[in-house]
């Protein structure tokens, strides 16, 4: 006698089980960020120079190119509750050794930050797949837009409640291992939210019908040889734009209080203006390109705006505001498009290999810069006594910018040719 037909999970469990990976992935961004508004007590405490600092987020990259390639199939091995639960816990220990390394082994502080963040970095991008893949999983239809775009605001939020950290926990930074310390009590709550999310789907597993993921779209170099030349012109936004935007934020806090002689509480309000203006931004962006469609001119929109602000902090005394704002709205406005444009460029089979691709080179662009923008600090001598010296990094970060302006103007002008993929129409197909 057959199994009787079990019925779908009630709505509000399937929002339970996002708010509960969220919050995940919340925890998972707060441990990332943190690091940054602690950078100035590390520099006085330490002496750890501009290129060791690049080179934590190198570090972080290293271990997410690892997981690119080992990470989707575990996942799958293993089964997303699973691997939610173990990297969750990979992650929140990460953040432990960022807190606790640098006091245990004083003679070699930065080494014990290097390990923390590469722990980190596998920990953190795994659980990312992990949680991108419960949405998949738990919605369907016109739902999985809404349900991607309450989970990155909730990852947002995460990133904006650590800049703004010296503010909202003023009193924890009057010496660099508190604020760390309070991030790996969030990196703990991440891995506390992860057991939850596992304990809901194993109990929704034994009550209702909960569909499976799909096979890994497995890596298949001959394919990516025959993807359309508009898809690349997306890949070289792409790693022009996070070239830029996270190796920013990275020396954002060190630049604002050494070039700009703000506080660090007031640097930490000024750079939380992305995030904030990332978690608005992204969904009425996305809702945008459905309505009108135009994805290839809003990327051109997003990009040019990530050019004047690095040249306006570089060489004008305008108010950091107007910077900061020009940067929040390109960091909302280019994801919003760039990602879903690769649903336009490449068949459905190969989706998976695209954006793994995609994301690899973007982890390698990404890792470059961070460094490569910390050494450029220490050969300017950059400092609060010459903060003329930050000038090449804002230089370096303008160039990027411009080069992700080339490749979406040449994107713009394939979509409105009679090679188009319908970036520029309302639906796909309507070109």
């Amino acid at each position: 006698m057959s199994e009787p037909e079990r019925a779908a999970p009630p709505t509000a469990y399937r929002w339970l089980v996002l708010l509960a990976c969220s919050l995940g992935v919340f925890g998972n961004y707060y441990v990332f960020d943190a690091l940054y508004p602690v950078t100035p007590l590390l520099q006085r405490a330490f002496a750890i120079t501009g290129e060791q600092i690049g080179l934590l987020d190198t570090s972080y990259n290293a271990a997410a190119l690892l997981t690119l390639i080992a990470g989707g199939v575990l996942i799958d091995r293993i089964g997303v509750a699973t691997a939610a639960v173990l990297f969750g816990a990979l992650g929140a220990a990460g953040g432990v050794l960022i807190a606790v390394l640098p006091a245990a082994f004083p003679g070699a502080p930065w080494a014990g930050l290097m390990v923390g963040r590469f722990l980190l970095g596998i920990g953190a991008e795994l659980f990312i797949v992990a949680a991108t893949t419960v949405v998949g999983r738990w919605f369907r239809g016109r739902e999985i837009s809404f349900a991607l775009a309450v989970q990155i605001l909730v990852a947002r939020a995460g990133s904006w409640a650590a800049d703004e950290s010296p503010h909202l926990a003023r009193g924890l930074f009057t010496s660099w291992q508190p604020p760390l310390l309070l991030a790996a009590g969030a990196g703990l709550s991440w891995a506390g939210f992860a057991v939850l999310y596992a304990w809901l789907e194993v109990r929704a597993a034994r009550r209702w019908a909960v569909a499976r993921p799909a096979a890994t779209d497995k890596l298949a170099l001959g394919d990516l040889l025959r993807f359309d030349v508009g898809y690349w012109w997306v890949v070289g936004l792409c790693v022009a734009f996070y070239a830029t935007v996270f190796p920013f934020r990275t020396f954002a806090n060190l630049f604002l209080v050494e070039a700009r002689g703000v506080t660090p509480e007031r640097a930490g309000q000024l750079k939380a203006i992305l995030p904030l203006l990332s978690m608005i931004g992204m969904p009425l962006f996305g809702l945008l390109a459905d309505r009108l469609g135009r994805r290839a001119l809003l990327m051109v929109v997003g990009a040019a705006l990530l050019v004047p602000p690095f040249l306006l902090m570089a060489s004008t005394t305008l108010p950091l505001e107007l910077s900061m704002g020009m940067l929040g709205i390109a960091f909302a406005l280019v994801p919003a498009v760039l990602w879903p444009a690769v649903t336009y460029l490449v068949p459905d089979a190969r989706l998976g290999s695209a954006y793994a691709l995609m994301t690899f080179c973007q982890q390698i662009g990404w890792a470059a810069v961070s460094w490569g923008a910390g050494a450029l600090k220490d050969a300017a001598g950059a400092s609060a006594a010459n903060p003329a010296g930050w000038r090449p990094v804002l230089w370096l970060f303008a160039g990027l910018a411009s080069a992700g302006l080339l490749f979406a103007g040449l994107l713009w002008r394939r979509e409105r040719g009679p090679a188009g993929h319908g970036l520029e129409a309302v639906a796909p197909g309507q070109v």
